[in-house]
């Protein structure tokens, strides 16, 4: 017998839909080792392939939260899948076969995480590659580089192109990753899994090279040779009071004991006259963190929506009562990296005309995540519960659209310059005139 589901976001969302891709290419997320089958031995019987398989099965049949499957004929997947399972040669090609076969539901949250314990050949160190990637311009850029690292050493800077991985073309990437897996809860969500998996996609092998376009249009090469310490599992936090007078929180993933932090950092800040709160890169995490770190700001408590599993009524979420609110402005910055509970968060605040949203449109990624393990040491995590919004909006697939959008820009990556950071400044300010005006 299985243990009951967890009904938190253990995961963050990010995590998930790279979790998604990259497995089902031979490797796993970031933070972990990454593999390759190479002549990997069975350990799992033919008959129990079948028996986890069918157990995979079922329990998105009788648990997912949409009995429509988001269009697909989940009867029809069974029937597809089960002769592959039964003809899989061994274990590491059994599990990629449920990476393909959840893909279908274009769902961040639903995914399959392999048991490490039945999986070999470590080809990659299980740290950082030492750059980030987004789209810029309708381009792939180089949106952060890590200093002391393989990239910075060879003269890579934000603003650059990426050109090629191991010398074939990021087009060409693209297309092969998506000639396979039907995609994630939106486009924007399946674009940052697909820049993970130029990062540290198996599928690509051993070593990475990168084939980087300068300033001036020249491009050159650079092999990673040194990997970056591994991130951390405790999110981390940044707090500081800007020149302008206003306050800034920055954090990257709603896990204990970060909401611990929030509050102690918020403390040294509740005389500010504003407060940035930047989520931008913030995957989600756990409901009741996020509950914490929203009863900072309402005085009584305020519902921030609801989860309804398949079947079942609405369970609101309601922040508490706390001995300590933040009653000034806020703005908060977000980018299509912000999922799960950061957009539940963003979602509340604004509806509740409690913040101001800037960046750019969130990932929407908004489902409730369970999980449970399988025999073999595997473990399904699956969509259960839909969030709504305090006004009743459906997020998933949609996310959040900001009250003013910030596009990142080459020129401004290059000039080292955070123009979301710059106008959340700046729309303080002006509330903070004209509140002196009116006065």
């Amino acid at each position: 017998m299985f243990p009951k589901p967890s009904k938190q976001i253990n995961l963050t969302a990010l995590m998930a839909l790279i979790f998604t891709l990259l497995t089902a290419c031979g490797i796993s997320k970031k933070t972990e080792s990454t593999i390759v089958a190479v002549n990997v031995p069975a350990s799992l019987s033919r008959q129990e392939r079948i028996e986890i398989f069918e157990n995979v099965w079922s329990t998105i049949n009788e648990q997912y939260y949409d009995p429509s499957f988001h269009g697909v004929n989940w009867q029809e997947v069974h029937n597809r899948y089960r002769p592959r399972v039964e003809a899989a040669e061994n274990d590491v090609e059994f599990y990629r076969l449920f990476e393909e076969m959840l893909a279908v539901l274009r769902d961040a949250h639903t995914v399959f995480r392999h048991p490490q314990s039945n999986v070999s050949n470590n080809i990659n160190p299980p740290g950082s590659v030492g750059i980030s990637l987004g789209e810029v311009e309708g381009k792939t850029a180089i949106t952060a580089v890590e200093p002391d690292s393989d990239a910075a050493r060879a003269g890579v800077k934000p603003g650059m192109i990426l050109r090629t991985v191991n010398g074939k073309t990021i087009e060409k990437l693209y297309a092969e990753i998506r000639s396979r897996f039907a995609g994630s809860s939106t486009e924007q969500a399946m674009k940052g899994v697909m820049h993970s998996a130029l990062l540290y996609g198996g599928f690509l092998g051993a070593s990475r090279t990168f084939g980087v376009e300068d300033y001036n249009g020249n491009v050159f090469d650079f092999a990673v040779t040194h990997f970056g310490a591994r991130p951390s599992e405790i999110p981390t936090l940044t707090a500081r009071r800007l020149p302008s007078g206003f306050g800034y929180l920055k954090f990257d993933g709603w896990k204990s004991p970060v909401d611990e932090r929030f509050k102690a950092e918020l403390a040294n800040l509740m005389d500010t006259p504003g407060l940035i709160i930047d989520l931008r890169g913030n995957g989600g995490g756990h409901t009741d963190v996020q509950l914490n770190i929203g009863s900072l700001f309402f005085p009584t408590e305020t519902s921030l929506g609801s989860f309804k599993k398949r079947g079942g009524q609405p369970e609101r979420i309601m922040t508490h009562k706390s001995d300590q609110v933040y009653k000034g402005r806020i703005v908060i910055l977000v980018d299509e990296v912000s999922a799960s509970a950061s957009e539940v968060f963003a979602a509340a605040m604004q509806e509740h005309h409690r913040a101001v949203i800037i960046g750019r449109q969130t990932c929407g990624c908004v489902l409730n995540s369970w999980s449970k393990p399988l025999k073999g040491g595997g473990t399904l995590r699956w969509s259960a519960r839909i969030y709504t919004s305090p006004k009743n909006r459906i997020l998933e697939g949609v996310g959040i659209s900001p009250d003013e959008t910030v596009a990142l820009t080459a020129s401004d990556l290059r000039q080292g310059r955070d123009v979301a950071l710059e106008t959340a400044e700046n729309a303080l300010r002006v509330k903070r005139q004209d509140s002196q005006e009116r006065n």
